[in-house]
C-alpha cells in the first residue's frame, strides 16, 4: 500500500520540492506509454533537475511507487487509485494535490512519449477529452465559497477524483499498443 504522507516526508527530508502527488502522476503518465525502466527515468530526471541525490531509503520507495503503480494500472479489478492526501486534509490541501496530480500525469505522459498521436479522427482520438480536461484539472482551485462550505466542494472534488481514477485507467487500456511497440523497440 502506498502511503502518501511517508512519501512527503521522505522527499521533503532529501530537500525535493516537488509534491508527492506530481510525482505518482507523472510515474503513472511514463507507466500509461511505456515500461517502469521509462518511469524510473522520468523521476530520475525530475529529481536530477532540483540536483537531489536521494538517499538508498527513498530510492527504495521511489522504486516501490512505479512497481505498485504498474501493478495497480495493470489490475483487472481495476484497484487504481492516484496518491493523494487522505480525506482528513483540508479541501484546499485536497484540491492542490490533485491539480498536481495531474500536472504531473501530462508530464510523465509527454517526456515518454512526445509523438503520442492523438486529434480528431486519429486512433486515440478518444484520449483527446482526457488529456485535455487533465490540463484543466491541474489548474483546480478553491474558491473562497468554496472554502466556506466545503460540503459541495468536498462532493465536486469527489467527483473529480474519480474521473481521474477512471480516466487513467482509460488511457492505459488504450495505449497497450504504444506500450506494446514501445517495448519492442528498446529490446
Amino acid at each position: 500500500m502506498l502511503d502518501y504522507d511517508r512519501l512527503r516526508d521522505s522527499l521533503a527530508n532529501v530537500g525535493a520540492v516537488v509534491a508527492v502527488a506530481e510525482v505518482h502522476g507523472g510515474v503513472c503518465g511514463a507507466l500509461c506509454t511505456s515500461d517502469s525502466r521509462a518511469a524510473a527515468r522520468w523521476l530520475r530526471d525530475c529529481l536530477d533537475d532540483q540536483r537531489l541525490e536521494p538517499s538508498a531509503e527513498v530510492t527504495r520507495e521511489l522504486d516501490e511507487l512505479i512497481d505498485a503503480s504498474l501493478r495497480m494500472l495493470g489490475d483487472a479489478d481495476l484497484t487504481f487509485e492516484p496518491l493523494l492526501p487522505s480525506d482528513d486534509a483540508p479541501l484546499e490541501e485536497r484540491v492542490q494535490a490533485l491539480a498536481l496530480w495531474c500536472h504531473g500525469f501530462l508530464a510523465g505522459l509527454g517526456a515518454t512519449a512526445p509523438g503520442l498521436p492523438t486529434g480528431r479522427g486519429g486512433d486515440l482520438g478518444a484520449l483527446d477529452e482526457i488529456l485535455r480536461d487533465f490540463g484543466e484539472i491541474s489548474r483546480a482551485g478553491v474558491t473562497e465559497d468554496e472554502a466556506e462550505g466545503p460540503d459541495e466542494a468536498d462532493f465536486a472534488l469527489a467527483e473529480v477524483h474519480e474521473y481521474v481514477r477512471v480516466g487513467v485507467q482509460l488511457v492505459y487500456e488504450q495505449l497497450a499498443s504504444y506500450r506494446a511497440q514501445a517495448a519492442r523497440e528498446l529490446n
